[in-house]
């Protein structure tokens, strides 16, 4: 059973993984290199789907830690976080409330079941604290997640709390605080290393007095939760079909993307129902049923958009599966539409 959870797969939101990629913006990267070093499709910037594989983000962070120094690290992703990501954060928040309420709406807002993140506020050691749980890994990724996220919290709590917010005591999961302690306000705070969870104390005092958000919030929470079916099938396809734009993807491709064994692969999606092969060519005859429907891409176009050499090739192969060429079919569905 252990074995499974750690399998599970696991999504980031799109938006995510375009906010660290705006951090490259500086650094000297073949930025199409970046995007198949870090397995994100290339169309990333146009396409509307809404979430990717959690490796993608995994690798984007490795590789914005592997091309800084460490203090360009934190300081990239510190003012990233103060110029963009928290403005637009807070602006989702109903602002009616105490500091404390807000911290709660916050967590709801962060914590994600497709990733195994979860945000809470809890009293331990009769202290408050603001808490990151996430499965922790040796891999270099998740130092660098860690240093983000700590830099997250404190930008958000300033955010909420104003000029009189001062970190002091920092729990991490970590062994060192090497890399955490590069900004000057971290400077004398307090790190705890080797903890369970990443949390950050707030002093009792602070969560009840009125926030001073600095921007007006504009979004409210009813449109914050996408209700996303979690099963293993429906995260498969979330993840897989932003990759589909060249068409069938091999499955050692796709185990890669999804940072699991190509058996584990197989066995869970036997275990749904289904094969591989079958989902993908299912998968890719929904996009192109998509594109006939809907785009003004001619029939060459889509061919070749969904990996086929040839167009007759495609054809051929349409027509096998629904008894009618694309042409038919793009007629058909627009006569529907009328």
């Amino acid at each position: 059973m252990m074995a499974d959870k750690q399998q599970a797969i696991k999504l980031v939101k799109k938006e995510d993984v375009q906010f660290f990629l705006e951090m490259f913006e500086d650094i000297d990267v073949d930025f199409y290199q970046l995007l198949h070093e870090s397995y994100i499709p290339s169309d990333i910037g146009s396409a509307t789907y809404t979430y990717l594989p959690e490796k993608t983000l995994e690798n984007l962070v490795t590789q914005l830690g592997e091309r800084s120094c460490k203090e360009q690290f934190a300081y990239t992703v510190w003012i990233a976080c103060r110029e963009n990501y928290i403005p637009k954060f807070v602006a989702k928040l109903n602002n009616n409330g105490c500091v404390k309420a807000l911290i709660e709406q916050s967590c709801l807002l962060l914590s994600d079941a497709k990733n195994s993140t979860e945000l809470s506020l809890k009293f331990v050691g009769d202290k408050w604290w603001l808490v990151r749980e996430k499965t922790f890994s040796e891999d270099i990724w998740f130092k660098y997640a860690e240093i983000f996220s700590v830099i997250f919290i404190n930008e958000l709590l300033y955010a909420l709390i104003g000029k009189q917010w001062h970190m002091s005591e920092v729990a991490i999961r970590s062994a060192d605080i090497d890399g955490f302690n590069l900004l000057p306000e971290f400077k004398t705070v307090q790190f705890y290393t080797q903890r369970s969870v990443t949390a950050v104390r707030i002093p009792e005092g602070l969560l009840e007095t009125q926030s001073q958000l600095a921007i007006q919030a504009t979004d409210t929470l009813n449109n914050r939760a996408d209700n996303v079916e979690q099963s293993f099938l429906s995260l498969f396809k979330l993840a897989i079909h932003p990759y589909l734009s060249t068409g069938k993807l091999p499955i050692k491709w796709a185990a890669k993307i999804l940072n699991m064994h190509v058996r584990t692969l197989q066995r869970r999606l036997v275990e749904e129902g289904t094969t591989y092969s079958e989902l993908i060519e299912q998968m890719v005859l929904e996009q192109t049923l998509h594109y006939l429907a809907n785009s003004t891409l001619s029939i060459t176009e889509i061919a070749a958009q969904m990996g086929y050499s040839e167009a007759a090739h495609f054809t051929r192969a349409f027509k096998r599966q629904m008894n009618m060429t694309p042409s038919q079919y793009r007629k058909l569905s627009r006569a529907d539409n009328v």
